[in-house]
Parts: C-alpha cells; structure tokens; sequence
C-alpha cells in the first residue's frame, strides 16, 4: 500500500499501475518447432516412399496395358512401332523399349527430362526414382512375342513431393508463429490493477490467438452448417433422406427399421413458450433421438422438418418395442414435462427393396394413425413393410442376379449431357442400368448399386460400363463421364484392365472422362488414385474427382497428376438459391477449387431457381434437370 500524507493523516488511497501476467521466454516454443519440423521430415521421407511405390506400379500398369495391346497386333512390327509411337507421345513417358522375340532389333524411345518445379537440392536430397516396368507381348495364341519396357517421367511425382513438404513447412511454421505469439501474448498483455487488489484479485487471462482454419477445412465447415438443423444439431432432411437411401441398399439381407416422431401442436406450443422456450422443447427432443445414435451403432436421426423428426433402426424385430422405448423416453424427459406438449410415434419395420421416399411414405402413414389416437392411448403404431412378391431376398440371390445381368449383357448406359452457363455441351455423364430381375424394364443405379458394392462386384460393373461407354463414343464421337468406384480402383488388376481396354480404343479413350466416386479417402486412396492416373493419362483419357472433405486438401497433387474437375453432388448444394448456408459452402466451394485451376461441376440439378444461383457463384457446369440445352437462334 502507497501512504497518502494530508495533514498529519495517513490516508491509504488505490493507487493503479500496470502489472504483466508471469513470464514466460519465446524459447520454450523452440522444442516445438524442431518436433514439427521432424514431422515434417518424416512426413517427406513417407511421401517419398509412397510416390516411388505409386510410379513402380504405374509404369508396370501401363507397360501392361501396351502389351496387352501389341499382342493383338501378333508380330506386325509396323503396327507395334505404331502403337508404341501413340502411347509415348500420349503421356509423360521417359523411356519406352520393344524387344520383339523373334531377332529384330530393339526399338527405344527416349524423352529428353522435363524441367522440375522442385529445385536441384531438394531433388538430390529426395530423389523419386522411376523403376521401369515390363511386360511380355503375348498373342492370342499364347505365343511370346517378346517385351516392352515402361518408364514414367519422374517430374510430376518429383513436384507433388516437393510441394507436399513446402506446404507441410508451411504449416509447422505458421503454428509454431502462432504458438509464440499466444506465449508473448499471455505474457505482455497489460492488465489494469489496483494495488489494493494485487494479493487477492483474480489474474485476467487475454484472449489467445486461435489459428485461422484453412479453406478446405472452412469448406468442410460450412458443409456441415449445411446440412444440420442449426437448432438441432440433427441431420436436415434432404441429408437424413441420403443416408436412408444408403442404408435401404445396403440392407438386402438384413433390412432397417424407420420410426417418426412428430411433435403436436407445434405452432401452439411456440405461443405458449415462446420461441427460445420451444427451440430448448426441440432439441430436448433430439437429445432423446441421439441416445439412440450413441448407443446402438449404425443407428442415425435426423429432422426432417419443423415438428418431425426420424429415426433409422438398423435392425429389424425391433421397432415396436424401440416404438414405445423412445415415446416413454420422451414423457420422462425433464425438460419435455414442463411444456406440457404431445408427441405422436409411428413407424414401418422390415424395410427392405425399396426407396427412401417409399420408406418415409410409409412410415408417414402409421405416423398419422398414431397422431389420431394420441388424445386416446399415445400407443405407438408400427407397421411391416412387405416387399413385393419377385424382389431379390438375401445378398446372394442379389449378387447372383447382378452378376447374371453382367454375364449375360443385359445392361445398358443412361446419359445425362454436363453443360456450361451458356448451355454448351461439355460432355454426357453416363451410369449403368441393369434389369434387376430378368425380363423386368432396366432399373437405375440407384436401385441396385448398394447391393453390387456390398456383393464386390464394382469391378464387374465398372469394367461393363466402360466397354459400353467406349462403344457408344465410338458410335457418335460425343465425349463421356464414366464414374469409376474407389473398390475397384483398389482391386488388384484394375487399373491394368482399364488401361488394356483404353488402348485397345485408343481414338475413344481421348474422349473419355473417368472420375473417381466421393468414396474416395485421403491417404491410401488417393495415392491410388494419382497412380492411376499415371497409368491412364498417356491413353489419353481425361480424369475429375467427386468433392469430398477427405481429398480437399489434396487438390494440388491431384491437380499435378491430370485430375481436371471437381463434381459436386447435388444434395450437397440443394437450396443455395435461398439458404445463406449452403450458399456460403457453395462460394467457398468456388474459391477452393478454381484456386486451385480446376474446373468445378455441379450433378444432378433439379431445380431453376438453385441452377442460376450456382451460376451467379461462379460454377463452371452442372447437369440435371434443370440444365437446358440453348435454344437455336
């Protein structure tokens, strides 16, 4: 205490002065950055490894598919420098070799090294080495015609390492600043104090420095702002309805459960307790659906509009007793007595060969039953669903009347055209249809596609859908999207029997657009994906990538290997004409891809109003049925 003298007394009056927060030395942080920067070091030397893997199995996928393709040829050597020619001059081949069988000379192809974005000491430091890959030339008689040798220019895998690790250094830098700065600022931070108060006040904590999200993450961000009821928490309906859809396919064998909940006299209830009041009502609500989500796996909820909410069983049996659990549950919440409102349970169990909107139609009628009687008993009500009569029951009668449509030829292509703002055609978006029994109308993918995954029969489909997609450009010279599943890029194989069927068409195979499903996951998938490109790039055929979370913030390697577009489903984006959040993951959408000099696409729009907006946002091209072909002058 500082003394105040006036007139002999001794006055003791606050005196303020500035205090700081205890010290701390911007040293501390230094063990921090030197453990990033071992990550990082660690992180270049696995990338490294992982690229010189992806170019090994590259170049044997495309020395492969040239052999496959020289071996139809027999020995026509004239045919074989021909073909050779075209695949060398297709890609980014650094050496070629022919070593016929039969004592002609060797022919050789070799590129002169192409300038590398990644400067000489990095190279020397973490060389990507290309090991050649080989293959032998065998006819259709088995004969050996001979080899042929496959080298892949490094430079791409060279530059997508190197930028890997500028940006891994990148980000150890900027959280190392970060974390400096929040210890400097903690420690300089001024705080007002009176010297009255310096033993017993509570110290002020200044606000640190939180590190801005990237934009991927922002994207990401945004796309779960999107697709969750903000007052919830819960799924919105159009996401709920994608979810159901899913899991309706993949339950061939076993079936799910779908139970409503509907809250009574919603408007009244808003009057009674006010709008906070009620929004507290309704996520009491989805507290008691999410229990369900946490304890038993494979459950979802979701709200489906202002007083229903859904939730998906996965099981069958059940729903009845689940029916009465979760009303019995509602009527002992805490926060649901106080505000004295009634809720109505209804549902369809047994679910199975059929469509969400189906399912919710269903579920909605004993819902309404249920609704009826709430005055009397507030029983639930829980119906059975019964599938018709010829349906496929099981995962095998599935997977045998699949692969007997793919055996047999009964499948056929859908094509819907991709077009720009100005309505011209980029290209047809083609899936495959097949008859789910025989002798039915050809169903779409929608129907069956779950089941052909479930079943690991994507490579059949795939494989299918390509022969058929290469024919049809061969037909009318109009370019094709082909979507190709992250299980059969997987399959061993794969990508050679892709390769084998691209340059056996080689003029098709330059109008060809094959991408990569959303299932695609970061890490394993998309090195997958790179090496396929590696091995499909010099055939000519152009690549994209479905948008997920997962493979943003790998855009720029992807971009480095030959991936061209981004498409964006059309459930990611539905309501952007009039729903700040999804327009707002839309804009960030625009600046996260085209900032990374792609071309971004949106699928499978339906509605006018959403199309002119995804324009005015900057999408480059869209496909659904909103999107007109232009009108001739």
């Amino acid at each position: 205490m500082l003394p105040y003298h006036a007139k002999g007394v001794e006055t003791p009056v606050p005196s303020f002065r500035r205090r700081f927060q205890p010290p701390r030395d911007a040293w501390v942080t230094l063990p921090l950055l030197a453990a990033l920067l071992a990550l990082v070091a660690v992180h270049a030397v696995l990338a490294r490894q992982a690229l010189r893997g992806q170019l090994a199995e590259a170049n044997r996928q495309s020395a492969a598919a040239l052999a496959a393709s020289l071996g139809r040829e027999g020995s026509d050597m004239a045919a074989w420098q021909a073909l050779a020619t075209a695949h060398f001059t297709a890609g980014r081949t650094r050496l070629l070799r022919l070593e016929p069988a039969d004592g002609i000379a060797a022919v050789e192809m070799q590129a002169p090294p192409r300038g590398m974005g990644a400067p000489d000491w990095f190279v020397t430091l973490l060389p990507v080495p290309s090991e050649p890959g080989r293959a032998s030339v065998v006819d259709n008689s088995q004969r050996n015609r001979g080899a042929v040798q496959v080298t892949a220019d490094a430079a791409l895998a060279q530059d997508a390492l190197w930028l890997a690790t500028v940006e891994g250094l990148a980000a150890a830098l900027l959280a190392w600043v970060l974390a400096a700065l929040a210890m400097l600022g903690w420690r300089r931070v001024p705080v007002e104090v009176s010297d009255s108060t310096l033993d017993d006040a509570p110290s002020s904590v200044p606000a640190v420095p939180v590190e801005q999200a990237s934009l991927a993450e922002q994207v990401a961000l945004l796309q779960r702002q999107a697709q969750q009821d903000p007052v919830t928490g819960l799924p919105l309906r159009r996401h709920f309805n994608h979810q159901l859809q899913q899991r309706l396919g993949d339950a061939a064998g076993s079936g799910v459960a779908l139970l409503l909940v509907r809250v009574l006299h919603l408007a009244a209830l808003n009057t009674r307790l006010g709008h906070d009041a009620t929004d507290q009502w309704l996520r009491a609500v989805a507290d008691v659906l999410q229990t369900y989500v946490e304890r038993v796996p494979g459950t979802f909820a979701g709200r489906l509009n202002g007083s229903d909410f859904a939730l998906c069983l996965p099981v069958t049996g059940v729903a009845q007793e689940t029916a009465e659990s979760l009303r019995a549950a509602l009527a002992a919440a805490p926060a649901l007595r106080t505000g004295s409102a009634e809720v109505a349970v209804g549902g369809v169990d047994g679910l199975r060969d059929t469509t969400a909107s189906l399912a919710l139609a269903a579920a909605d009628g004993a819902l309404a039953r249920a609704e009826d009687g709430a005055d009397l008993d507030g029983l639930p009500v829980v119906e059975q669903h019964r599938p018709g009569p010829d349906a496929p029951s099981g995962e095998s009668a599935w997977r045998e009347q699949i692969a007997a449509a793919l055996e047999e030829g009964r499948v056929e292509l859908e094509a819907e055209p991709v077009r720009d703002r100005d309505g011209r055609e980029r290209h047809l978006g083609v899936r495959l249809r097949m008859p789910a029994i025989p002798g039915e109308a050809s169903q779409p993918a929608e129907r069956w596609l779950a089941q052909a995954r479930r079943s690991h029969l994507m490579p059949q489909v795939d494989l299918a859908a390509l022969d058929l997609a290469l024919a049809a450009v061969a037909d009318d010279g109009r370019t094709r999207a082909l979507t190709v599943s992250p299980a059969s890029l997987s399959t061993p194989g794969f990508i050679g029997d892709v390769g084998a069927r691209l340059g056996a068409r080689p003029s098709s195979a330059r109008r060809l657009v094959l991408e990569c499903s959303e299932g695609l996951h970061a890490g394993a998938g998309v090195a997958t994906l790179v090496a396929a490109a590696a091995a499909w790039r010099p055939l000519g055929v152009r690549l994209g990538v479905e948008y997920s979370s997962a493979v943003a913030p790998q855009f720029a390697a992807l971009r480095a290997a030959g991936i061209g577009h981004v498409k964006v489903d059309a459930r990611h984006l539905q309501g952007v004409a009039g729903e700040a959040a999804v327009q707002g993951y839309a804009q960030s959408l625009v600046a996260l891809v085209q900032g990374q000099g792609l071309v971004l696409v949106a699928a499978g729009i339906a509605d006018e109003a959403d199309l002119h907006a995804l324009w005015q946002l900057g999408f480059d091209a869209a496909s659904g049925a909103a999107v007109k072909a232009p009108v001739p002058a």
